[in-house]
């Protein structure tokens, strides 16, 4: 019962947000719009920030568990930039107001995961002994060219589609990275 309710708090939450600034609601709106009383909201959550980071990390896990079952590091990225276009008016309520960085915090969490997976799939398949410490650098370093590439996106409005940001991306990650573990090694 009680993950029904913490969903159904979510889900009243995304409603709302999907139709006003995150700055203008209140808890007693997610209760009211939900049916739970105030008591049960902050059982679950401590205030609105907490529950919209858990909804944001809840989404990176998704994107990330979908990656460690076979798929690229590419469509798992589109998994995450399709759910910030499906909800692109929650996206940019978030983004325009004083939390942006719970969208921020969002993009690094994924971007770290997929890139450290995906360098660890390429060193396998180059059979690159690349030290863990070499690998945590190099993913971080790609993290920060992701994000700073999407934010630009959402920037622009999210003009371009999702597949056209990631094939432009994974052109220059799949040229790079090669030559980048292979120094690694080097070094």
């Amino acid at each position: 019962m009680s993950e029904l309710t913490k969903r159904a708090i979510q889900e009243s939450f995304k409603k709302l947000l999907s139709n006003q600034p995150l700055d203008k609601i209140t808890v007693k709106n997610i209760t009211d719009d939900c049916g739970v009383n105030r008591n049960t909201f902050y059982y679950h959550y401590s205030d609105i920030y907490q529950l919209l980071e858990e909804i944001f990390l809840t989404e990176a896990q998704k994107s990330v568990e979908k990656m460690e079952v076979g798929q690229s590091w590419e469509e798992g990225l589109k998994t995450g930039l399709c759910f910030v276009k499906e909800n692109k008016k929650l996206i940019y309520h978030v983004y325009n107001s004083l939390h942006r960085e719970t969208i921020e915090r969002y993009l690094y969490s994924v971007s770290l995961d997929f890139a450290g997976k995906f360098i660890d799939n390429v060193s396998k398949t180059l059979e690159l002994s690349v030290s863990d410490d070499d690998k945590k650098f190099i993913a971080s370093f790609y993290k920060y060219a992701i994000v700073g590439i999407v934010l630009d996106w959402l920037e622009g409005g999210m003009k371009s589609d999702p597949d056209e940001l990631i094939e432009r991306m994974s052109k220059l990650l799949s040229g790079t990275l090669k030559t980048v573990l292979e120094n690694a090694v080097k070094k």
